[in-house]
Formats: C-alpha cells, structure tokens, sequence
C-alpha cells in the first residue's frame, strides 16, 4: 500500500513511463493479495469498465499516452486516499477536536446551518473524507434534533463537502482535474473556486432559512454561542490552516504540484502528530512509527475504492476521447458564443451521467476529456471550474455516491431522501447562479 504513493509521489515529480508502469504492477499486487476485500458489486463493476477500456482503446489515436494518463489520474487518488487518511486517524486521536465537533451542534438553530456549513470547510477541506465523516457521526449523536433539523444539519454537511470540493487540495476532484489541463495550477483556479464556494455556502443558508421556522433557544443553558465556540476552537482552527499554509508554501516555494506536496508531507504531520499525543520522547517515537504502520495496514480494507478508482480513470480517458468528433462538436456549435451557457453544460451534464448511476470521478474524467475548453470557447481557468462544480454537486444529489451513503448510514434516514430529495432544490439554483458567475469570469478574461 505504501508503494503507490511512493511511486505516484515519483511520476509526480519525474514523469517517467517507467514509473506509470510501476504503479500499475505494484497496484495488481496490492489487489491481488487483498481481492477477498473487494465487494462481488465493484468487481463486477471494475469487469465491465476495465472491458469497455479494453474495447475503445483500438479506436484512439494515441491509446498508450491516454491510458497513462488514466492510470496517472486513478494512482493519485489512491495515493491521496491513503495519505490524508493516515493525517485524519491521527486528527481523531485529539480530544479538542472531538470535543469541538460535538460543540458544533449545541447552537442556536437558526445559526447551526451556517455554523456547520463554516465547520466542514476546516474539517472536511483539512482533513478529507474523514473529516466529514467525522463531522457526520457527530450529528447523528446528537438525540435532541427533529427530523427536519437532523436533515438540515446532514445537508449542511453534505453541502460543505460539495462546497469545499471546489478549492481543497486534499480532495482527489482537485488533483484530478488539474492533471487533465497542462499547466493548470491550485493558486490559479482558488480565487475563482472560492468564490464559488462563498456563493454555494449562502445560497444553503438562504434554504434552511426559509425552509421551516426557527425557535429562539437562546435562553437554553446548553445553547453554545458561536463567539465562544470559535474561541474554544481557535487552537484546532488555526493548527488546520497552518497545516494547509506549510503545504502551499512548500509548493510554491519548491514548484512543486500540491497532491505532491500533501502525499509526501501527510504521513511525516501524522507520525509527529502521534508523537505529541504520546508525550514526545524516544519510547514515543518508537509508538508512533508502530502507530503510524498499524494504520498504514489497516488500508487492506481500501482495496475495492483502489480497484474502482484505477479503472474509473482509465476508462474516463478512453471513453473520453473515443467519443465520435462529430457529437461533440456539436455540442460546442450549441453553446459557441454563450460562455455561462457553456459552463451550465458542462456542470450538469456530470450531475446527470451520475445521477444515472456513473461514478461521479468516471463523468467527470469523461465530460472533461470530451467536452474541452478549446471545444466550447472556454478558458482553461473557467472550464476547470465547471467540471469541479459538476463534480462537487453530482457526489451530493446521487444516492449512489460514498458521501450519500455516508450521510443515509449516520443519519437512519433513507439515502433517497438524504440526497436526491434534500439536495434537487440546491442543486438545481447552485447550477445556475455558478454558470452565471463563470460567464462573466470567462468575459472578463477574454475569450
């Protein structure tokens, strides 16, 4: 398990075929060995991708560039899986944040919304799926909510992942799509994908403001008010941002891609993480490095996410490009001229292959390799803001998602209603306003 980041990490830096080799050999061992943990469902589902892979790859003029280019894009998702996650074990081991997300939910009600919303983006954006995940066994601990404030806060969870999707770096949607335009950096596309997120953050707290009345709890001695709530956690706050600082510096100052940066970082954070947690000293270093190994193998259990991811990228690259000229030009004939148009193509066109249950990563790959700025008339900057928008929303409003799961299996409530129900409504004006906004980015650009 260890040898895919180690050899991701490589071709990240080096961009060796030798090395997209390796990754593939090394990957068929680590399934091979660990095949008993993949559920009968995703190999049957790898089966028919991998074979549509096979059966597309004749038609392409370039089959062995673009099948690299899958395996570069499947590897690092699973190497940023395994990395952030062995940060995130160690970020649960602390008892102030454990302390801080139980915290979250004792505010007012009319405030928990936007509180959550805020939390997840330091949560979820800092510490990946586990943060979110975490964020979401919080909520369902807490007994005091109603059904309608118990979807609530689960959407405002769900709503922050999709989100925090847009600008994270700890997030594979990121990397991934970056690693599909050539010089396309995470400092270029932040200012506009946090603006997205600010937008996407209000319009949820506009809908849970008009979407039933709030009571006034306030004289409630369990109430947490939001001033001391960010007081109590400043510390936990302030050592997630100074995280992501040392990452984005270390980039920039080394030129280095951020998934780079991250996946050889991680594990170094999370080793002195434990160390602190023990108490520091010799005795203490040794336990961490031996904590640090048992979590490291504890990832046998990720096989079946390794095996679906690897082959939902290659063959969202060859889907991708083996797509007839004539379809998509039309498609880019259709929207010529309409830059927020475009975008709204873009964007939706991944939250219905989803919804049709396509792997949310799989659509992505797909309508980005097809549908391509140059194709509809956008710049790089704006395209990658729709295809991350498409991604962001698609993985929230599909019950076929692992956040919609994650969200129906910590709530009790039926996965139907948690996402497609709770979510259309956002979804649908989401989709909207960010392709308005993207349109007057791309003329303000120049295209």
């Amino acid at each position: 398990m260890a040898a895919i980041p180690a050899l991701t990490l490589a071709d990240l830096l080096f961009r060796k075929s030798g090395l997209v080799v390796g990754v593939v050999l090394v990957t068929l061992c680590f399934l091979w060995r660990h095949l008993d943990q993949v559920s009968p469902s995703l190999r049957r589902t790898s089966a028919v991708l991998l074979a549509m892979t096979v059966l597309l790859l004749p038609l392409l003029s370039s089959p062995i560039a673009t099948l690299e280019r899958g395996v570069r894009i499947g590897a690092l998702i699973a190497s940023l899986l395994v990395t952030i996650n062995l940060l995130s074990r160690s970020a649960t081991r602390v008892p102030q944040v454990r302390t801080l997300l139980q915290r979250l939910y004792h505010v007012q009600p009319s405030q928990r919304y936007g509180v959550v919303s805020m939390a997840s983006q330091f949560f979820g954006g800092l510490l990946g799926l586990a943060g979110i995940s975490m964020m979401m066994e919080s909520a369902a601990q807490q007994k005091n909510l109603t059904d309608s404030e118990r979807i609530a806060a689960f959407c405002a969870v769900t709503r922050g992942y999709a989100a925090l999707s847009l600008w994270s770096p700890m997030y594979s949607n990121m990397s991934i799509v970056l690693a599909m335009y050539e010089g396309a950096n995470w400092a270029g596309v932040l200012p506009v994908a946090l603006s997205i997120t600010t937008m996407f953050i209000v319009l949820g707290m506009m809908l849970d403001r008009f979407s039933m009345p709030r009571s006034d709890v306030s004289a409630d001695p369990s109430v947490v008010k939001v001033g001391e709530l960010v007081r109590s956690g400043l510390p936990v706050l302030l050592a997630m941002l100074g995280f992501l600082s040392i990452m984005v510096v270390t980039s920039q100052w080394l030129a280095m891609p951020i998934s780079a940066v991250i996946i050889s970082l991680a594990p170094a954070v999370a080793w002195l993480l434990n160390t602190r947690l023990l108490g520091g000293g010799l005795g203490a270093c040794r336990a961490a490095t031996h904590q640090l190994g048992q979590d490291m193998s504890s990832f046998k259990g990720m096989a079946g996410e390794v095996m679906i991811f690897m082959v939902s990228g290659c063959a969202g690259t060859v889907v991708g490009n083996a797509l007839p000229a004539a379809w998509t030009a039309a498609v880019g004939a259709s929207v010529a001229g309409s830059p927020a148009l475009a975008c709204l193509t873009v964007s939706s066109a991944i939250v219905l292959m989803s919804a049709s249950a396509l792997h949310p990563m799989l659509s992505s790959v797909i309508v980005g390799a097809s549908l391509g700025p140059a194709l509809l008339g956008l710049p790089v900057l704006v395209h990658i803001s729709a295809v991350l928008i498409g991604w962001g929303l698609a993985i929230i409003v599909t019950p076929f998602s692992v956040v919609s799961a994650l969200a129906s299996r910590w709530s009790g409530i039926p996965v139907f209603v948690i996402s497609l129900r709770a979510n259309a409504v956002f979804v649908l004006l989401a989709l909207g306003s960010s392709a308005s906004v993207l349109g007057l980015v791309a003329r303000s650009i120049g295209i």
